[in-house]
Parts: C-alpha cells; structure tokens; sequence
C-alpha cells in the first residue's frame, strides 16, 4: 500500500512539474544519469532534470516548485560531486545553461552562476582586472565556487566578491559579498539558497602580469594534479588544525594507488579519487573514500571532512521551510 501511495504522489508530482515547466518555458528532460552529467562519471538515475536559461526563469522555477512541495537540487558542472548508484527521486536544476555574458564596469564584473569558472578567470585577465587568477584551474560553476568559496594558490572566490544574487520568493534579490561569511570551503548560505550570479571587484593590473601568475599556477597544478583522469577534485578538506595537508597524510599511509573496483587513489596526488571504465560505479568510489577515513583516525586521529559533495538518493525530501523573511529553503546547491 505504501508503495502504491508513494507511485501516485510521484504521478502528482510528474503532472505538476510538467505544468510548471511549460508554462514557464523551462526545459524539462527525463531519462538521465549522474554518470552523465558529472566529472566522476558514476551515479543513478534522475527523475527530472530542468534547465533554465535565465536567473528570472530560475527565481521563478524554485519558487513554484517549493511551493508544490517538490524536492529539488542546483547541479552546476558537475566537478565536485559523487552521487549514489541509486534512484534519486527528485528535481535536478541544472544551471549549465545560465551562462550569459559577462558585465564590465570598470574594476566590477558581473557573472552568472552558470558560467565556467575557468573562462571567467581568462576573460577578466584579458580585461586587466585581477584578483582571481589561481581559480583558473578549479573546474566548475561560478555559481559552485560562491557556494563553497573555492579557492587556490592564495586566491579566494570569496574575498572578491561585491555582491551575490539569490533566488527568494520568486524573485532575484541581490545581497551585499559582507554578510557572507566566507571560511575555508564553507560558507553561510543556507541549504537551499540558489545562487544565480554575483559581482566581483576585482583589481587593475598589467594583463601580461596576470597572464604570467596564471601560467604559474597552471605549470604547478599540472606537475601535481592528475589531469585527463575521471575526478571530482579534492575529496577531502585539509585539516583545520594541521600543517601538513590531507594529500600528503594519505601518501605517507602508503595508499597511493589502492583501489576498490573502478574507483582509484591517483597515485598523481593521494587526495583526488579517479573512476576508471565504462561500468564504474559511485558505490566504489564511496567504499574506497571511506576506507581512507577510516585508517586516517586511526593512526593520526584526525576525522577527514569530505570536500566533494555526497548526494543520496535515499536521503529524506522533505517540504521546503520558507522563512517569510528570507526566503530561505531547505535545498542545496552544487558546482
């Protein structure tokens, strides 16, 4: 009985999207993997994947579907994500398609979510503007970089950024770079916050001065980051209070290498898991993870944090809970 009584809430939920998606304009697609849409190429099938074009169709497409109660994720590139071998029973809002251009206005730019990070950073060098030239090689989103304030080679999304613009109540609401905190891979937005752009201030510089600290962090990340393999990044955050770096811990365990099915330690650089072969699956790269977790507490005593996101498709997917004055909800977003 259960299960018939869930089958029909999905049949209510599936007309009700279907509404919402054209009455909107929205792209709306069914049939599709996280193994598609994701860096590590692992991951079950989606029930629905929307696409807006615009961070007004986007405002509005959460806020209906908050509103309908429909469970929804923002999915970016893809770059930072492991997402189970399961059935994920709920909206993905990919951003992919909120590109856009970018808006120069003197030492200021303006950027969609959706753009590529790497781009942005090549584009704004060309502009003279700097400030964000180590995020050159840090795949992904805009819109997944403002989330976890990425950052590299003394550079940080967030020290940058002006300006944020959020989706609440429909709407597309800017809100001051100041009330954010930003901390190392961590921010204050709130599950469920959709990030739609922001605008950056940045500082003027010679282009070829900026160019030449671009080629430098690049040189340093290819000598030291696997390239060309199937990754998500860093999987896990440094320590907060250690001087040697999660990469290194795990080297010196001698897991360099290790495997579990199709998922691999780089032996490039110990903190980056890579996926290998066609049938690769995320429940591997998962086991193999927490294997490294496992034997880091117990011979260093330290509780690795993932940097990479983990998306369960059994996780609960309750009604979002919009505070009246924020507009917040209980959602999340990704790069």
């Amino acid at each position: 009985m259960a299960e018939a009584d869930e089958q029909s809430n999905f049949r209510e939920r599936d007309v009700a999207l279907g509404q919402i998606a054209t009455r909107l304009g929205v792209r709306a697609e069914r049939g599709r993997r996280f193994a598609e849409l994701t860096s590590l190429r692992v991951g079950g099938a989606i029930d629905w994947v929307l696409s807006p074009e615009t961070e007004a169709q986007a405002a509005a497409l959460v806020h209906e579907m908050d509103q309908a109660g429909i469970g929804w994720r923002a999915l970016g590139s893809g770059s930072n994500i492991l997402a189970d071998d399961g059935d994920h029973h709920y909206v993905v809002l990919s951003l992919k398609e909120l590109k856009g251009e970018l808006g120069f206005d003197g030492e200021r730019v303006s950027v969609p979510a959706g753009y590529s990070l790497p781009r942005l950073c090549v584009d704004v060098a060309r502009h003279g503007l700097s400030g964000i030239e180590g995020l050159g090689g840090i795949p992904g989103t805009v819109g997944g970089a403002l989330w976890m304030n990425a950052g590299a080679y003394g550079h940080e999304i967030g020290t940058v950024t002006e300006t944020v613009r959020v989706a609440r109540k429909g709407q597309v609401v800017e809100i001051p770079g100041s009330d954010v905190q930003w901390n190392y891979r961590h921010t204050s937005f709130r599950e469920g916050e959709l990030l739609l752009g922001a605008t950056l201030l940045l500082t003027p510089d010679d282009p070829e001065k900026i160019r030449a600290r671009m080629e430098d962090a690049k040189s340093r990340r290819l000598a030291t980051q696997p390239h060309g393999s199937r990754s998500a990044g860093c999987f896990f955050k440094n320590p907060p209070a250690g001087t040697v770096g999660t990469g290194k811990i795990i080297d010196e365990m001698g897991m360099k290498g290790s495997r579990r099915g199709s998922a691999v330690i780089s032996p490039v650089h110990a903190n980056f898991i890579v996926t290998e072969g066609e049938g690769a699956r995320a429940e591997d790269a998962l086991a193999l993870a927490e294997e490294v977790r496992e034997r880091v507490k117990r011979e260093h005593g330290i509780e690795l944090e993932y940097e990479i996101e983990l998306w369960r498709a059994n996780e609960p997917k309750s009604k979002p809970e919009v505070d009246d004055t924020t507009g917040e909800s209980n959602r999340k977003e990704s790069t």
